[in-house]
C-alpha cells in the first residue's frame, strides 16, 4: 500500500471543522504545498526573478516615502512655525499616497471602495464623517496597507513592530498601541490604551488623532468565515466603522497567511502580477444606550450584522 504524501495528510487534517475559518483555500493549497503542474512552476520561477525584484523595490520605495513624510511632519514642519492642522492634514494626504505606491508596488493594481451608507435602515446618520474606529475581517498583513492608502488610521500591533524599519516608524508616528497577546499585562494594558484612545476621538472626531484599525476577531482568516468578535473595539462604547474586504482572485492566490510559511507567501504574492480587492464601508453604528453599557452585546450586534 502507498504511502500518502505529506499534502494529503496535511489536507485530510485541515477538513476538521473547528479550522475551516484558518485553511488557506487557494490552487496552492494547504500550508501553500499543493503539487503545481509545471506550467505554474515554469511561471512563478520567471516572475519570482524578473518581475518579484522591481515589485519589492517599488514597495520598498513607497514605504520609504511615507515614512519620510511622517519625519518632515514631526522635524522640519514644527521649524517653519507651520501649524499642527496642515501638518497633520500634509502627512495624511501625501501619507496615503506613497502607501498607495507601496500597494501598488505589491501587485494590487485595483483597490475600490464602495461605501454602503444608504443602507443605513436605522436612520443613524449623524455629522461625523470618520468613526473613531473601524472593524473589518482581518486576512493578512497586506490589508492593513490597504486600509492605510484610504484612512491612515492607528492600529493595535504586534510588540516589535515599533523597531522594524520604516514600518516602525510609521506605525509609531500614526499612534499605534503594541501589545504581546501572550503577556496578559500587555494585553490588558493595550485595552485600556485603546478604550481610552477610541473614547477621545469619539468626544473630538474633528482632531488630529486618527481613528483606530481593529481586528475584532483577534486573529487573521482565510476571508471566508467570522470568527466571534472579542469586546476590545466595542468596550468605548462609540460608533463603529464596519468594513468588509473581499479579494476578488482568492481562488488563484489568497492573501491570508493563515496556514502558510510567511516567506513562501510573501514570495507567492510578488510572483503574481496583481491583485484586486473591493473594501465595502457599511453605515457607522451607532450603540445604544444598553450596547454602550454592556461592550460584550455591542459586539454580538456588530458580528451578527455582518454574517
Amino acid at each position: 500500500m502507498a504511502k500518502p504524501s505529506l499534502y494529503s495528510v496535511l489536507e485530510t487534517q485541515s477538513r476538521d471543522p473547528r479550522f475551516a475559518p484558518f485553511v488557506h483555500q487557494d490552487a496552492y493549497g494547504v500550508w501553500g504545498l499543493k503539487p503545481q503542474p509545471l506550467p505554474e512552476i515554469i511561471l512563478k520561477l520567471v516572475l519570482g526573478i524578473l518581475v518579484a525584484p522591481l515589485k519589492a523595490t517599488l514597495t520598498v520605495v513607497g514605504l520609504a516615502l511615507a515614512c519620510n513624510t511622517c519625519r518632515v511632519e514631526k522635524y522640519l514642519m514644527p521649524v517653519l512655525s507651520i501649524s499642527k492642522e496642515y501638518r497633520a492634514a500634509w502627512t495624511l494626504y501625501w501619507g496615503k499616497i506613497w502607501i498607495r505606491l507601496a500597494l501598488f508596488g505589491l501587485g494590487f493594481l485595483s483597490v475600490s471602495w464602495i461605501k454602503l451608507d444608504h443602507l443605513d435602515v436605522r436612520k443613524q446618520a449623524k455629522t461625523e464623517t470618520e468613526a473613531p474606529v473601524i472593524v473589518f475581517n482581518h486576512m493578512g498583513w497586506s490589508d492593513i496597507l490597504v486600509h492605510m492608502s484610504r484612512s491612515w488610521p492607528a492600529f493595535v500591533a504586534k510588540e516589535g513592530i515599533d523597531k522594524v524599519p520604516i514600518v516602525g516608524y510609521i506605525s509609531q508616528h500614526i499612534g499605534c498601541i503594541y501589545a504581546m497577546r501572550a503577556i496578559k499585562e500587555t494585553s490588558k494594558s493595550a485595552a485600556v490604551q485603546l478604550k481610552d484612545r477610541i473614547a477621545a476621538k469619539a468626544i473630538d472626531p474633528t482632531s488630529s488623532v486618527r481613528p483606530m484599525l481593529v481586528f475584532p476577531e483577534g486573529t487573521t482568516t482565510n476571508g471566508r468565515y467570522l470568527c466571534k468578535f472579542k469586546t476590545g473595539a466595542f468596550l468605548a462604547g462609540a460608533p463603529v466603522r464596519p468594513v468588509v474586504m473581499h479579494f476578488l482572485n482568492q481562488d488563484y492566490v489568497s492573501l491570508s497567511w493563515e496556514s502558510i510559511n510567511i516567506k513562501r507567501h510573501i514570495f507567492i504574492m510578488m510572483a503574481t502580477l496583481f491583485h484586486k480587492v473591493i473594501c465595502y464601508e457599511l453605515p457607522i453604528y451607532y450603540p445604544s444606550n444598553a450596547e454602550k453599557q454592556d461592550p460584550v452585546l455591542f459586539a454580538e450586534r456588530i458580528d451578527t450584522g455582518q454574517r
